[in-house]
Order: C-alpha cells, then structure tokens, then sequence
C-alpha cells in the first residue's frame, strides 16, 4: 500500500477571518454589531487571523524543509551550471610588427559574457587564407577546352617522364651486362613502353568560413574532393608593410592554428579499459613548409610540433615552431605555365594577395605508402625534381590512409576559451579548529577545477591545500577540502579524516565562476577584450559558435531525481540508468535518448557482446524542428559525461539518428464547409509531427519508434483523422531512391525524415515529376595537378 501524504493546511487570511465571524453568533450571541469594521473586537480578531496564517504558512514549510534535509543527508548534490566553451581568433590588423606573447587567463567578451582563453598565444603579425586545390572532374564541360590549352604542358610532363625513365633503363641495362654477358645487347636494343601521362586540372579554390546560415561547411581531405589531400594555409603580410619585416618577426617563432573538425560526423566511441595501459596512436595532420634551396626540386620541410591533440576528432590548437628567416620563402617562377602545376603550392589569382605571401604552410594527411613508384616515373615522382620545363608528377603514393579528415575551419592565431570570471584571493573567513568547518565562496556557480585554497600556518605563510573528492578517505594529516560548485561551500576534514585548518588562520581562494545558456553565442559574437594590449590594431572574434552552456539543476529537479539518483549510484548499467544518466548531462539539452544493447552501430550487428549503443536527439533545432541532428561537439560532450559513469568492460557509442529521406505525394477530398488551405495544411502538420523523431511523433507520441516499420496504410489512416478530410484519395509513398512502395522498415538506428510532402485535392501528383535525381559524378584519377585561370567579366 502506497504512503498517503497528510493534507496540510492552506487557508489563507480571508478564510479565516471569516470563518471567525461566522462563529461569532454562535459562542457570543449577545456581540450584535461584528460586522462592523470599527469595532474592537474584530480588530483582534483581524490580527489573530494574521498571526494563525503566519503560523500556517511556516508549518507549511516543514515538508519542504525536511525533503531538502533529506537531501542534503543523502549527499546528492544539485548539478551546477555549465560553462560554455569555444574558440577565438586574434589577428594583428594595424598593430606593432613583433610578436605579442599572452598567456592563458586573458579576458574576451561578447557584450556582457566574458571568456577566458585556456591557451597560451602567441600572437604573430601575419594573416592566414586557407586554400585547397579543387578538382576539375571531365564531366565538366570546361575539362575538353582545358586539356587544349594547356596541352604544353602535357607534352612537357611527359618528356620529362620519358627522359627519366630512358635513363633508369640504361642504368639497369649497364648492371644487367655486367652480371649477365651475353644478354646486353638484347637489353640495350628493347624499347621502353611509353609513357601515358593526363592533366588533372583544378581550381584554386579559398576554404570557406563557417557562418550562422551555412556552420556546416567543410572540405575532405580524404577522398577526391582535393587533388593532392592538402590544405595550402597562405601566410600574408599585412597590408602596406614590409615582407622581410614580417620575416623578420616570424623567424623562430611559435604559430598556434586552430583546427576545427567537421561538425557533422560522429565520435569515437568508449572503448572497454584494460589493466595493462597502452596508449593508442593519435591520427596526426603532418604541417610542412616549402624548401626553395634547390630551385630544380620541390621539397618541403617538415615543421617541428611543439603541441599536437587529435585535431580530427575534437577542436584543438596545434602549435608548430616557424623556422629563421631565411627559410621563410616561396618559390618565384620564371615559367608562367610552371606556378601552381605538380606539388606547388596552388595558384592564387589576386595579385594583391600574391604581393603579400611570405610562405605557405601546407596541412595533410601522412602518406599511407612510400615514396616508391612504377619504373618510368620513380625518379620524378620520388624526389619531385623538374626539368627546366616541366612540371613534377604526382603519383599513386601521395594517396593518403584510410583517415577521417573532415574539416570545418582552420586558422592561425587561435586560442581556446571558456566562459568564465576570475576571483583572486577571496577572503574566506578564520577558521575555529572545529571539525567538519565550513566556508562559503561568495560567487556561484563555481567552475569546479579551478579553485585554489590557501590556508595560513603558524608562521604566518601561505599554505596551499588540495581539492579531493571524498574526505572519508583522506588520513588524519591530508590537508585536503572538498568543494560544491553550486553552492559554493568549502569543506574542510574532522582531523581523522582530512586535516583541520589551525584556529586562527585566514583562509583564502581563487577561483572561476559562471555557467549558464548566455556563454552560447553566434559566430562573430565575441569581439571585444578590456585587455590594454589588444585595444591598438588588434581583432579578436570566434570563428565557429560557442557551446557547453547550460543552467543548473533546480531544487524541484534535485528533488524529483533522488528516486534515480538511489536507483543507479551515478553509474551506467542498466538501460534505464543510461537513459538516466545521459539525460543529466550538462551542457547540452538532450530530447530524446535510446538505448540499444548488444547493438554494434558500424557493423550493424545484433547481439555483441560488452556493445552499449546510445542514440540521442538534441531538444531542438533551427534547420530542422522536427528531425534534429546532433554534431560533433554535442555527442563528445556526452560521451566525456558518461565515460566516468560506465561500466569499464562496456564498449559504448553514442550516435545520432540516421536519417532515411521520406517523400510524400497525397491526394485528398475535402469535407463542404471547410477551407481548402487550411485542410491541406492541417494534413502537412499531421504528416511531420507523426513521423517526427520527437514528441508527438510515432505511435506512443514520444517520437518514432526505432525498428518500426512505415506504412502507407499507416500514413493514409493518419490523414483521415484529420478535421475537415473526407477520405483519401490516393498517396505514393518513397523513401530515397524507392518510389510509389507500401512500406519500409527501419533497422537500427534509422528514423524517418520527411523531405516532401505534397498535399493537394484530387488525385495524388506522381512522386517521379516532383524529384529530380542527380547523376553522381565519378571521381578521376590524379595525375598531373595544372591551375586554370577562373574567367573575368
């Protein structure tokens, strides 16, 4: 039998005071004239019926106040805010030409946000245009105009080849006689086969930035998207200055250049931990600079890397350290048809930007293969070395690993931040030398990594403590605190476990503060910093959108959780407890999550063993409402969440649905006496909320159900129940490239997403006259890189 809860008491001030009147009549019948506001009597009784409702308002209290003792008992503290994270640029516009060193800890802002950046910058006086060579396919209608007009340097190439390949054949031929007489002649007279040699035209091409309509926006430098799997980063003097000047200052330097993966693709998963710790190998971007020492080569000097974090998985600053001014160059070309052919550098066509390139520094993927090639081209393209001609030819080993290397930015001058406020020695108070003592931070909510404690010794110095997490097992002389961030209280030991700070001594911490929704801004929100060295000739902005801000949990939250927070003790096992678990996680707002066991996401496999996959749809999104789709940053911020509350033998991914393309043609009869326009969007409405992946959508109305199987039957019985509908005349249904089916089932991790929809009265219009298929384009081999000129109006 369930707890029946007591009703409390809840009259307020008129109630009472009237039903004191009413029992006027009955214990005094001679008090004749109560109704009078004046009269004495009901003075008192005015006041008492103040006072009994005070008093009721604070017994009232006591449930309230007993939950939240419970609560405090429990130790279940509530959830503080999170601080949100981003990137930002410094450029030096109008400033010194010399370097500027910042440290970590310098304030930006956008409008009353502020931001400290988390890595140190040095920020060079030089600007930064990321290009890429992008490929020409020969479906192009352009490719038979080009392969005419550059047809020399086709020609050039292929001599080039010939020559060197006629010169391994005699080296060989001379060895062969040597060792084998008798058979020299014979290989001295055999022809070599020639050699084919094709264009592989491109246009350079700048990478574009992010912005708030297009944040999605990336380029591949793993597939045919690029001719030769590079990002080409132009370093440019800044306008009306010197180049050697700005050498000169960028000799020896140190250059940060933020990396933004693409935001679209997913994260690696939580694979189980083992006893025996073995660190995996990060997949690495290699960063070179060209070598212009030798003017009949083209090398490139590898750049040493002074910080490297996984750059294809999650936002980063590598820092690279520059070499000295001389090798700070490019190459100069007497041959026009020779800029921007082979492994050079691409072509830029502004003459202005052409003026201001100091060097290039060249982003890749490491080579999969050695630099060994077929016999004919192995000693051109292994060393990349040029007749006076003729360009260098890349060949198949320049083709990069199996790597994931999306990327949505890249940039120099970057640095990390996070939304935060600096407090520097805050006085806390004295302690008493009584156990258990406790002082509160006078900012909240405190950003938990970041508080330093300092207590003062007998001696009157500065001691600084250590945070832990559970005084219960620190020792009797570990001088430790624990802190909660949303309350901001400090806690210190009993003096069994954990020290007790000296009676008398000060106490004092530094520390961040902030959290909250308002640290998510736009692009370009960030813009401003009271730091006196950025004010002269300095911008500072955030290329991609901040994010990780989120509100704390409220008592009433706190509250309805404890059931969940005593089920589960914070860690993953169960479905329900990751369905728990993943809910909480700060800084993202989480609409709808599944779980699917022994399901293995890339192999599509059922039943694997130790496999815990997590399928989560973001609370809202801009593009599309009703099919929201997690990116990048959002999933790492859950898997970093529950990588702590997992079981350490679990494999989990966390993944976003997988979108299957829904097009509809329905054709309706509309009931006399209502509005043709609104039927016809009523049954639009209808059709996206039930196959929405969030609430009202699916069956059960909490969205579409995984492994559920889409109807037509279904969709038409949808239709009918709509207001004003008559029957339906008659629907086609497709999902992607299957037109006019009755149905398809959905495995795994796919939902439905419903890209169009035509409603009209009548019969349905036919689904193949309202898609248009696209032929796919097949990619070309890469052969010979060559630059066209874009045309001029």
């Amino acid at each position: 039998m369930p707890l029946q809860l007591p009703t409390l008491d809840d009259r307020n001030y008129e109630q009472l005071l009237q039903e004191a009147k009413s029992r006027i009549p009955v214990h005094t019948p001679e008090w004749t004239n109560f109704n009078v506001e004046s009269d004495p009597g009901i003075t008192i009784v005015e006041l008492f019926a103040f006072l009994t409702e005070s008093l009721l308002y604070r017994v009232d209290r006591y449930p309230e106040s007993n939950r939240l003792k419970f609560l405090q008992l429990l130790g279940i503290p509530l959830q503080p805010a999170a601080p949100a994270q981003g990137l930002i640029v410094i450029r030096n516009e109008r400033g010194p030409v010399e370097p500027l060193l910042l440290r970590q800890g310098v304030i930006v802002a956008a409008g009353n946000v502020q931001f400290l950046t988390l890595d140190a910058l040095n920020v060079l006086p030089v600007e930064a245009l990321a290009y890429y060579k992008r490929r020409i396919s020969k479906d192009d209608p352009r490719y038979a105009e080009f392969s005419t007009k550059y047809q020399a340097i086709k020609e050039a190439a292929q001599a080039a080849l010939e020559s060197a390949g006629q010169g391994a054949a005699n080296a060989n031929t001379a060895d062969a006689t040597k060792t084998a007489p008798g058979m020299g002649e014979a290989g001295a007279g055999a022809e070599q086969p020639p050699v084919a040699v094709e264009l592989d035209f491109y246009e350079t091409t700048q990478m574009l930035l992010p912005t708030a309509s297009a944040p999605n926006t990336f380029v591949n430098l793993a597939n045919d998207e690029t001719t030769d799997h590079t990002i080409y980063l132009a370093l440019l003097a800044p306008k009306n200055v010197d180049k050697e000047a700005v050498r000169e200052a960028l000799a020896n330097q140190t250059i940060s250049i933020g990396v933004v993966p693409a935001l679209t693709e997913n994260v690696p998963p939580l694979l189980p931990r083992r006893l025996v710790s073995q660190r995996q190998a990060i997949p690495a971007l290699v960063y070179e600079i060209p070598d212009v020492s030798s003017a009949a080569t083209v090398r490139y000097e590898r750049l040493r890397v002074v910080q490297q974090p996984d750059v294809l998985n999650e936002v980063g600053i590598v820092q690279l350290a520059l070499p000295g001014k001389d090798k700070l160059q490019t190459w100069s070309f007497t041959e026009p048809l020779q800029e921007g052919t082979g492994q050079f550098p691409p072509r830029i066509e502004d003459n202005d930007i052409r003026e201001r390139l100091l060097t290039w520094i060249c982003v890749r993927l490491p080579r999969a293969q050695s630099s060994k090639t077929t016999t004919g081209g192995s000693a051109v393209a292994a060393s990349g070395s040029f007749s006076s001609n003729a360009p260098v030819v890349a060949t198949a080993s320049s083709q990069p690993g199996a790597l994931n290397a999306r990327l949505n930015w890249i940039g120099i001058n970057s640095a990390r931040v996070r939304q935060a406020i600096p407090v520097f020695n805050e006085l806390l108070g004295t302690a008493n030398g009584e156990p258990d003592q406790a002082v509160m931070l006078a900012n909240t909510p405190v950003i938990e990594d970041s508080v330093f404690l300092e207590v003062e010794d007998i001696t009157r110095n500065w001691q600084l403590w250590q945070k832990t997490d559970d005084l219960l097992a620190a020792d009797e002389d570990d001088e430790v605190f624990v802190v909660d961030p949303e309350s901001g209280q400090v806690r210190f030991g009993d003096g069994l476990r954990g020290a007790r700070p000296p009676a008398g001594s000060r106490i004092r911490a530094s520390y961040l503060y902030s959290g909250g929704t308002q640290g998510n801004v736009a692009i370009g929100a960030i813009k401003s910093s009271p730091d006196v060295r950025l004010q002269g000739g300095f911008k500072v902005e955030n290329p991609i959108a901040t994010w990780g801000g989120d509100l704390g949990e409220t008592v009433e939250e706190g509250e309805r959780n404890i059931p969940r927070q005593l089920r589960h003790r914070d860690r993953a096992v169960t479905v329900q407890d990751f369905k728990d678990i993943t809910r909480r996680t700060p800084g993202v707002d989480i609409g709808r999550v599944e779980v699917l066991p022994l399901f293995h996401p890339d192999k599509l496999l059922d039943n694997v063993a130790g496999v815990v996959t997590l399928m989560v749809v973001p609370s809202f999104d801009t593009l599309r409402p009703r099919t929201p789709t997690p990116n990048r940053l959002f999933l790492r911020t859950v898997c970093d969440y529950l990588d702590e509350r997992r079981l350490v033998t679990n494999e989990i991914y966390v993944r976003g649905p997988v979108y299957r393309s829904v097009s509809l043609s329905v054709g309706i009869e509309i009931r006399a006496g209502y509005f043709r326009d609104q039927v016809i969007q009523d049954v639009r409405v209808r059709l996206e909320e039930y196959l929405s992946a969030l609430p009202p959508g699916g069956s059960e109305e909490e969205g579409w159900e995984l492994n559920k199987r889409l109807l037509k039957k279904d969709l038409e019985a949808m239709v009918t129940r709509v207001a004003g509908v008559e029957f339906v005349n008659s629907m086609e249904l497709g999902v992607e490239k299957e037109l006019n089916i009755e149905g398809k089932q959905f495995t795994g991790l796919q939902l439905p997403r419903l890209d169009l929809v035509s409603v009209r009265e009548g019969e349905a219009e036919a689904l193949a006259d309202l898609l248009v298929t696209a032929t796919p384009q097949a990619a070309e081999p890469t052969t010979v890189p060559v630059p066209v000129r874009k045309s001029k109006c």
